[in-house]
Formats: C-alpha cells, structure tokens, sequence
C-alpha cells in the first residue's frame, strides 16, 4: 500500500470476516492468523471483525461470543507479532425489529460504539428499508448500509441510493466490487455512486487469505486515480471515525 494512503493515521477496514467458525468467513483460527497477515501486510492496522447476524438463521452468534473471540484473537495477534488490531462487530441483516436488537445489545455495532453495520440484500432492497434507517438515526446511531452496488436494485437506479442517504444513512461499498471481483455491474454500480458522491467508506468484506482476502490497496487507488487522494483520505478518515 502506497505510503500516503497509510499517512499517519489508522487504515481501518470496517467489514471483515475473519473470526473461525462462525459464519462463512475463516474456517480456523490458522485461517484467521493469515488473513490478519494479508491486512498488516497491506497496510492496514484495525479490522473490525463483522460476522454475519441474520435474524432466525443459524447465523445469529452471541455478543460475548464475538467478544471473546476478538479477545483470543487480538492474543494471537501479539504472540505472533502481527501488527493489528481487531475490535467486535457485526453484519446485521435487515429486519422490522432492527432498531431494538441494536438498542437492547443483542447485536454489537461496530467497536460497540454508534455505527452499525447494516448488510443490504444482493436482489431487491428489503420493504420499510428508509424506515429502518431513520429509525435508527433517530436513536443516534448511524447505520452503514453494506455492499448496495451488489444490490441489483441499486445497480438498476444507482441514483435511489440518495434517497437512503438523505435519510442519514452511510454507504460502504466493497473493495472487490471496484476492482471487479464481483462482476462488471458491481464494478459499474460502485464507480456510479462514487460520482454520486455517495460513497462514505471502502471496506474489504473478507472472507478468506486466498478467494476474498482483506485488501484496500488496490481498490483505494482506483479511488486516488479517479477522484483524487483528498477524496480517498476522506474516505480513509470516515472508517477510522467508526471506531469512536
């Protein structure tokens, strides 16, 4: 990673699934040491670890499952001299109910501070979306919404992402989408909400060291080429606020 997209602040990469075992993320915690390697070797030095939270799935885990895990994990970090950091999070599906999971603690925001990740489904954006993100804003939080340029109603009317925004909420778009892991419409969509000035942060959505590993390097360059590095440091400021 290029020297001034490090500078002297955290490079943090909000969105990573790198806790063993829980989700479909890394399968072991050997699993999770080099995926942690791949993101210190890349520049960046805080993850927030997202495992998926999907209501009435087996993907439901427990808090203080997430936080003990964060906790052996950061312990191996050290004993293996791998300079990062992870802090718990989750990847929290949509659901009526969202505001008051989020409220009661039954899901863990992001740092557990007030930003809260928020996964928005790959084919239609689910009913009462905007109210959810309203709601959650009224209660002081600032809801994410995860991978939208994946989402093939965004990739149709990349403009009805300003509609959320408006609304309060914040839009992280996935590392791969811009270099074309996911396809040319995620590719297309993330560069439109991009010129949208819709975009607030880039994230990795890691799932593994080798088909989806934790890297911005790439994808953050693209961002310096297209609309300059004043833009990509901003972006790079607004995921290192979600640990506040």
């Amino acid at each position: 990673m290029e020297k001034d997209l490090v500078s002297d602040s955290r490079v943090v990469d909000i969105h990573c699934h790198l806790l063993p075992g829980m989700d479909d993320g890394a399968r072991s915690w050997e699993e999770s040491l080099k995926m942690a390697r791949i993101a210190s070797e890349s520049g960046i030095n805080t993850v927030v670890a997202t495992p998926h939270w999907i209501q009435g799935t087996v993907w439901e885990p427990n808090p203080d499952v997430v936080r003990k895990k964060v906790s052996e994990l950061n312990e191996l970090l050290r004993k293996n001299s791998i300079p990062l950091s992870v802090f718990p999070g989750m990847e929290i599906g949509v659901s009526e109910n969202l505001v008051e999971l989020v409220s009661s603690g039954r899901v863990l925001t992001l740092a557990e501070g007030k930003y809260v990740l928020v996964e928005v489904p790959f084919f239609s954006l689910p009913v009462g979306i905007e109210e959810v993100v309203y709601r959650l804003v009224d209660r002081g939080f600032f809801p994410i919404l995860a991978h939208p340029e994946r989402s093939r109603d965004i990739q149709k009317k990349p403009k009805r992402i300003r509609e959320l925004v408006d609304n309060g909420a914040l839009i992280q778009i996935t590392a791969g989408s811009l270099c074309g892991c996911f396809g040319d419409k995620a590719k297309q969509c993330a560069l439109e909400l991009i010129e949208l000035d819709a975009v607030h942060i880039v994230a990795s959505d890691a799932h593994s060291s080798d088909k989806r590993p934790p890297l911005l390097s790439k994808a953050m360059d693209i961002v310096k080429r297209i609309k300059g590095i004043e833009y990509m440091n901003r972006l790079l400021l607004n995921a290192s606020r979600c640990l506040e």
